[in-house]
């Protein structure tokens, strides 16, 4: 299924994933995780990238999770057609991965601080 843009306004957009493996993940899983998502640094428009562990065992059984931001909706909508991010998703859907995605605009209305 293709994303839709999020609106036309031209606010910053958070993306967040959480991945969840149906089993307790080996090392080199979050390695290459990683590894993979550090080749994101330097797309156009992507302004933060975070990616960690959960260490509070607070999130469900979700082991790991991925915040990004972008400029603006065009740029998130170039992301993930990006080779790079068409790759990675790929890998991911090669696993028992669940996947949590969750998005949306840096308005006055989300930005509470």
């Amino acid at each position: 299924m293709e994303p839709t843009l999020i609106s036309n306004s031209p606010a910053p957009i958070q993306h967040l994933v959480l991945f969840r493996l149906r089993e307790e993940p080996q090392p080199e899983v979050e390695q290459e995780m990683r590894r993979q998502i550090a080749r994101w640094v330097g797309l156009p428009g992507l302004r933060m990238l975070r990616f960690g562990r959960d260490t509070l065992e607070r999130a469900d059984g979700y082991q790991f999770g991925l915040l990004t931001e972008f400029s603006d909706p065009a740029a998130y909508a170039e992301y993930l057609i990006h080779p790079l991010h068409q790759s990675f998703l790929a890998w991911v859907l090669e696993r028992p991965f669940d996947v949590i995605r969750f998005d949306y605009a840096l308005t006055d209305q989300s930005s509470l601080l």
